[in-house]
């Protein structure tokens, strides 16, 4: 008997519209991220401030991200999706009756990244559910993709517009409370999901139900593979997103709200790039897509690093004597350099995160699907928590460009390490990742 034909994944009610919710919540949080970010450089000018603040809105990965890892695996995940954007949105408002001051931005970056949990983790182990597994790459392709776009929307239009032309923190929240408040609605649309065969919290082995996820992965090398890299990509870009806005100011010469739109490409490239990477993961071995994402990112943010030097020696070329003609304001050769490097430096991130989360959507049994991958936010958390800040002090010290070089050097040794060490998986293993159940 012929299996009768499914609707494309968007076309199918409940993946839209969990795709919707998605979308709209993240829309929200980077436009909120970004502009505490602007609020905190405004403030004190401080690269280290900047970078303590990436490090509150990453620190609720540890502890609240396990917890909420547990509550999607035990709870209905629409209400913990739900709960999650109310929250938000409650956090929001809160925020526009409140002081305003500088202590109040990361009181508000810790409560919003700790409700994010609960929204992220439910959001994570819905896909498997609704999603048959042959699907899963393709699902996870758009699911980057509608963070990327969101990404792009928040931080490159949202934010700038609203505070250039209102000039008003109050209004860019009251739009992204009324943003959490849609995505929560539109959770609800997402319909009946039948929940996965019911266990004990804590798994089938005996242990603390905190530790769940860890011994989860410990019990399967490619799932612990896939999470190390996973933690790497994540924590290069936690310690990179609290350099960024120095490197915008010092490297580029711009305000950091328009010098966010140069580096908005990287987005486009996540969003260009994930299907491409989502059917390379069932094609080619997870070990060597690893590799080359890793090894791309490694040389593309080296690029980054010296753009201006890059961008004064190729103008010394016929072919690139243009770039020596780039002057609109303060916008000149550099930008459009970096513009350029950050199309591929996105793609080579969505090679690595699309392979590394669809083997973990395909071995991990669907009734810890959420406490896995918010075990591996912890650890990527836990992994980011001294660079970040250490990176920042340097930042002030000596400079971003030195410290963006380590930080390139740092992700090459660290990555090379990880990947010779787990290796790629043996033929059986890839096989069966990529087996259609």
């Amino acid at each position: 008997m012929v299996e009768p034909a499914r609707a494309p994944l968007l076309q199918q009610r409940a993946f839209r519209s969990l795709s919707f919710s998605r979308f709209t919540s993240r829309l929200a949080q980077n436009a909120i991220n970004f502009g505490l970010v602007l609020l905190i450089v405004d403030e004190t000018g401080k690269v280290f401030l900047s970078s303590l603040l990436v490090l509150a809105l990453v620190v609720p990965s540890t502890a609240a991200g396990i917890v909420a890892g547990v509550a999607a695996d035990a709870l209905p995940k629409r209400l913990v999706l739900f709960l999650g954007n109310v929250v938000r949105a409650v956090v929001c408002v809160l925020f526009v009756r409140g002081s305003g001051d500088v202590a109040s931005f990361y009181v508000v970056a810790i409560s919003l990244a700790t409700a994010t949990q609960f929204a992220t983790a439910a959001e994570g182990s819905l896909t498997p559910l609704i999603v048959p597994k042959s699907d899963l790459a393709h699902a996870n392709a758009i699911n980057q993709a509608v963070g990327g776009g969101a990404q792009l929307l928040g931080l490159g239009v949202l934010t700038p517009v609203v505070l250039r032309v209102f000039d008003s923190p109050e209004i860019l929240f009251g739009i992204a409370a009324g943003l959490f408040l849609v995505a929560a609605a539109q959770a609800v649309l997402i319909g009946g999901v039948q929940g996965p065969e019911r266990r004990e919290v804590g798994g089938d082995t005996p242990g603390a139900w905190w530790s769940a996820g860890w011994r989860q992965m410990r019990s399967d090398p490619a799932v612990m593979h896939a999470a190390l890299e996973l933690t790497v990509i994540s924590a290069a870009l936690i310690v990179l997103a609290g350099l960024i806005p120095k490197y915008i100011e010092d490297v580029l010469g711009l305000p950091i709200d328009v010098g966010a739109v140069v580096l908005m490409p990287a987005a486009a490239g996540v969003v260009a790039g994930l299907r491409i990477a989502g059917a390379l993961s069932r094609r080619l071995p997870h070990g060597f897509l690893s590799t080359v994402g890793f090894g791309l990112f490694v040389v593309l943010l080296a690029m980054l690093t010296f753009v201006s030097e890059e961008a004064e020696f190729l103008g010394g070329y016929g072919a690139f004597e243009w770039l020596n003609d780039v002057n609109i304001g303060s916008f000149d050769s550099s930008g459009v350099l970096a513009m350029a490097i950050m199309l591929p430096l996105g793609f080579a991130y969505a090679v690595v995160s699309v392979a590394a989360q669809t083997v973990l959507n395909d071995r991990v049994p669907l009734h810890l699907q959420g406490r896995v991958l918010a075990t591996q936010g912890a650890m990527a958390a836990i992994a980011s928590s001294a660079p970040v800040l250490g990176a920042g002090a340097l930042g002030d010290l000596i400079g971003v460009t030195p410290v963006m070089a380590l930080l390139a050097g740092g992700v090459a040794l660290v990555s090379v390490a990880t990947l010779q060490q787990n290796g790629s998986p043996p033929a059986g293993r890839v096989a069966m990742a990529n087996e259609v159940h």
